[in-house]
């Protein structure tokens, strides 16, 4: 197995696919957090850096500024590096003829399997810490911040969280090179699970949340039916792993929020309430934090689980002639 992995690693980092999918990568991320940093070095110029309340460098990764979040981009479009390193895992080795080879040796399956998924993680592991690493230097250099250690605490479990989401999409694309003998069905198979996860779920869990809990009075919504909207919602975002990434990505970036029943008062609340709560509720810890985002992060562990032992599962089982 660690033949195999250093093998896989060897194709992963030698590879010009690589090298342009982690420049995409780069160019992308370094746009949201230089437009992100541009506006946060507006409101410490305003005199405005108290309201942001021990979270000024964590708006790098979480600010829209003119451009989507770190956070969203991550959700979004992280997804495309998993499915790019592990798309033709299997069905290349096979229409190459050198998978009945290294099978034909004492080489087990399962060994096989192991050391392509291993060397994926690793590497998405890698190019994360240089991405994170890149974009703490440049927020530390463009705004003139320095993060402190609960921010750095912060910064390692979102990194792990994004490992652990980006690996459920990298066993995904090995299932789908498993199943599907070209490599072009499968790397279309799993892009369309990816859009379908990522951008019609979540409009199907609102279409859905709408239409099971009308509101009487779209203008001046009740509790109770905001509940009931929230509910239905959330349900269809289990099964949206973006939409359970993007939740836990923003309660381990921002101190202040406390998840979907903290937007959901907000919204039942007058401006005078919602600013008075603003102004006197306190940030939470790391810990606190962490524990509002264990139930997302613990359905992405089991997403990525899933994944992973359907496609050990169906490799092992599976028939696998010479050449």
């Amino acid at each position: 197995m660690k033949a195999i992995i250093r093998k896989e690693l060897a194709d992963h980092f030698g590879s010009t696919r690589f090298m342009l999918l982690m420049s995409l990568v780069f160019m992308i991320s370094f746009l949201g957090v230089f437009l992100a940093g541009q506006g946060i070095r507006e409101v410490l110029a305003g005199g405005g850096g108290y309201l942001l309340r021990d979270r000024t460098f964590l708006l790098l990764f979480t600010a829209p500024g003119a451009f989507m979040p770190l956070t969203a981009i991550m959700a979004l479009f992280g997804p495309l590096v998993g499915l790019i390193l592990g798309f033709d895992a299997i069905n290349r080795e096979r229409n190459q003829g050198t998978l009945s080879k290294i099978l034909a040796q004492p080489v087990y399956r399962d060994e096989v399997i192991l050391g392509k998924y291993l060397a994926g993680l690793i590497t998405i592991g890698v190019l994360l810490t240089a991405l994170f690493l890149i974009l703490t230097g440049l927020g530390m250099t463009g705004v003139g911040l320095v993060p402190t250690i609960g921010e750095l605490a912060r910064l390692a479990i979102f990194w792990l969280m994004s490992v652990v989401y980006l690996g459920f999409w990298l066993g995904l694309a090995i299932l789908a090179s498993i199943a599907f003998r070209s490599v072009a069905t499968s790397a279309l198979a799993a892009a369309v699970v990816w859009i379908l996860l990522g951008f019609f779920v979540p409009v199907l869990g609102q279409t859905a949340a709408a239409a099971l809990t009308p509101l009487e009075d779209p203008a001046r919504p009740r509790a109770e039916e905001l509940a009931a909207y929230d509910h239905v919602s959330r349900l269809f975002s289990l099964a949206s792993p973006p939409a359970l990434f993007g939740e836990a990505a923003v309660i381990m970036l921002d101190p202040t929020h406390r998840g979907s029943e903290q937007a959901l008062r907000l919204s039942t609340m007058s401006r005078l309430d919602r600013l008075l709560l603003n102004r006197f509720q306190g940030v939470l810890s790391v810990a606190q934090s962490l524990i509002l985002a264990i139930p997302d992060l613990l359905v992405l562990i089991a997403f990525s689980l899933a994944t992973f032992l359907g496609s050990y599962l169906v490799f092992v089982k599976q028939e696998v002639r010479s050449a």
